[in-house]
């Protein structure tokens, strides 16, 4: 189920919230969700100052917005 959703989002500008392992306070990437590798539990995301690659387990949240910045 989470699979067909996060597929939907490839392409698409989004605002992820993160909270790497360790860490109290979480903070937030927007950018565009360029691919998901789902056998290695990454995702690559296209934001401002560069590209960038997630650990699925350090997302907390993922939400689509409607206009693009990059």
């Amino acid at each position: 189920m989470v699979k067909k959703f996060m597929d939907e989002l490839v392409g698409r500008y989004c605002k992820i919230v993160a909270r790497e392992p360790g860490e109290n306070r979480a903070h937030v990437i927007f950018g565009i969700l360029k691919d998901i590798n789902y056998d290695k539990r990454l995702v690559v995301i296209k934001s401002n100052p560069g590209i960038k690659c997630l650990s699925m387990e350090s997302i907390v949240a993922m939400k689509p917005k409607n206009q693009t910045r990059i």
